[in-house]
């Protein structure tokens, strides 16, 4: 099957300083796209870039330091984004926060961190760019979410919970748009080695790798024309 050239596409990637957010980064630069790196450490998306850079110096790149959660500041940096690039191409909500939780006593500030950054972020993020690929006709929304969110468990429930809903949602909006041309995909991740099992006791040497969980997003993103990936499901077998 033909691939879809993503030669200059503006691919836009939040949480994209470390993690799933920059090995997605550093294949879609290698895919010749002009990506888009938000991440809330100025200090790390410098390093990011920098890392990008050496790996394809002909790579265009660019950083902006964004808070998904800050719904004034999103919508502020998406609108210069479409303007210096004349138009989003690809959006990959990728920002996530997971905090294990005892529901008897977790937190409010962990709880709402939980939701503004996974759920209002996605939502936020997702608005600033629909209006312009509505009207180009043209457009593919990407949301990383988890295996957490077809399946509980008991060490992280809010957590859970907000996958859940990210879930409900990228269902709900794929079908809303799909008059548009505009294609909403899922990617579905078991345990991936990332920082976010930092501090953590588990055995992250039979864990995902970032660059496996990009190389489904990239994937996803390069099927032609008139073919949807709805949801990628990914879970390591190493023995």
């Amino acid at each position: 099957m033909p691939t879809k050239d993503l030669t200059n596409q503006t691919v836009v990637i939040t949480g994209a300083s470390s993690g799933i957010g920059l090995a997605a980064a550093e294949q879609f630069a290698a895919a010749g796209c002009r990506v888009v790196l938000l991440a809330r450490s100025a200090q790390r998306l410098e390093k990011a870039e920098k890392s990008i850079l050496q790996g394809a110096d002909s790579a265009v790149v660019s950083c902006k330091v964004l808070d998904v959660a800050d719904e004034g500041a999103v919508s502020r940096v998406f609108a210069e984004i479409e303007q210096q690039s004349g138009g989003i191409d690809i959006l990959i909500n990728n920002a996530g926060l997971g905090i294990p939780t005892d529901l008897a006593e977790c937190p409010t500030e962990d709880y709402r961190r939980m939701v503004e950054t996974n759920i209002s972020g996605v939502f936020y993020c997702t608005r600033a760019v629909l209006p312009g690929m509505k009207s180009r006709r043209h457009g593919h929304v990407i949301n990383v979410s988890s295996g957490a969110g077809k399946r509980g468990n008991p060490t992280a429930p809010v957590y859970c919970g907000t996958k859940h809903a990210l879930n409900g949602y990228t269902d709900g909006l794929r079908q809303q748009v799909a008059e548009d041309n505009i294609r909403v995909s899922l990617v579905s991740p078991g345990a991936v080695d990332t920082g976010y099992w930092d501090g953590r006791e588990a055995d992250r040497s039979k864990f995902l790798r970032a660059e496996e969980v990009a190389d489904a997003i990239l994937f996803i993103a390069t099927r032609p024309d008139g073919v949807l990936v709805k949801d990628i499901d990914l879970v390591a077998q190493r023995q």
